[in-house]
């Protein structure tokens, strides 16, 4: 049986959130909520879901802009670019979480979930991560060019599940004294690791992007994964 790959609708304080989902072909799974980028639920976030879900995860991408300009925004179009830059600027960090811990509630009451879950950042996302795994009750979490991390350097000290994260080391929306302070924050968890690829710019994992790079992309994707492996060995009961 293939895997499954539908829009759905998760219910949250004063309306629904629009998702996009995969369900594996093997059951029960770990559930990873997906946090994208600016641009929202891209073709680029939705095959990322498609991608974990063929390496055994049920995996959701969220439209959390859909409170002031939702949907997908096209790099490409000026007017859209703004759009994404606008709803940045508007988002509220505190009810962006609550939505977020709604996800996290409509996954795990999935029957094919096994009861662990993790919080998968890209860019504007990777900031959320380090509040999952400090104050949503996620069982792991990872990130990929995260911006923004230095306004949650109290949850990341706070922090002690397993984490990924990977790093430019040229992204220009990510200074290295924001990376370091994020590492420093991380010093007590021995289950954080934390990667910097020289040279490399922000967005490294986006295919056609300029800072594309599909060695890394594939490198840090193995190195997430094989952290995220040790979710699939607990089962609901």
């Amino acid at each position: 049986m293939p895997a499954m790959l539908k829009d759905v609708s998760i219910p949250v304080s004063g309306g629904t959130m629009p998702a996009f989902m995969g369900l594996p072909d093997v059951a029960p799974a770990p559930a990873l909520i997906i946090v994208p980028s600016v641009f929202g639920i891209v073709q680029a976030a939705k095959n990322t879901v498609e991608m974990f879900t063929a390496n055994g995860y049920i995996a959701i991408v969220l439209d959390v802009f859909f409170r002031t300009i939702p949907g997908p925004k096209n790099i490409a179009d000026k007017t859209e670019f703004a759009e994404a830059l606008e709803r940045n600027e508007r988002f509220d960090a505190d009810q962006g979480q609550r939505d977020m811990e709604a996800a996290r509630d409509y996954a795990l009451a999935l029957p094919q979930c096994n009861g662990k879950w993790a919080m998968i950042g890209y860019c504007f996302g990777g900031r959320y991560t380090l509040r999952a795994g400090a104050y949503m009750g996620a069982d792991a979490v990872a990130a990929f060019h995260p911006s923004k991390m230095g306004l949650e350097l109290e949850a990341a000290a706070a922090m002690h599940v397993p984490a990924s994260f990977h790093f430019g080391g040229a992204d220009q929306q990510v200074p290295l004294a924001e990376i370091e302070a994020v590492q420093r924050a991380l010093a007590g968890n021995s289950r954080a690791e934390t990667y910097v690829y020289p040279g490399v710019g922000h967005g490294f994992t986006s295919p056609g992007g300029p800072s594309y790079d599909a060695g890394l992309a594939r490198l840090s994707l193995e190195r997430t994964l094989l952290m995220l492996d040790q979710l699939k060995s607990t089962v609901r009961i």
